[in-house]
């Protein structure tokens, strides 16, 4: 489903927890007071992946995901690319 609604789509599993929530009260869909998850990319964290990558300029995602089990790896992408500004290069 998520090719056709893209990745902000809702899973099937969550609809009930959020019909419970506004049944209870709840108006808007946004994070109250800054609850919810807490980012991920710490400075220490995006030093360590920069140091990784600067140990082995030939690296993947997949990669960098073994190295950092504790990272999803679509939160390492913005990493890579967002705050290290890595980009890919093709070398033909």
């Amino acid at each position: 489903m998520s090719k056709v609604y893209g990745e902000t789509f809702m899973s099937e599993s969550k609809v009930p927890k959020w019909c419970r929530n506004f049944d209870a009260g709840r108006t808007d869909v946004h994070d109250a007071d800054g609850q919810g998850r807490k980012p991920m990319s710490t400075d220490d964290l995006v030093q360590r992946v920069d140091q990784a990558i600067r140990g082995n300029r030939r690296f993947t995602i997949s990669g960098l995901s073994d190295l950092f089990p504790e990272i999803s790896r679509s939160a390492l992408y913005p990493i890579v690319s967002e705050r290290l500004e890595y980009r890919k290069l093709c070398a033909r």
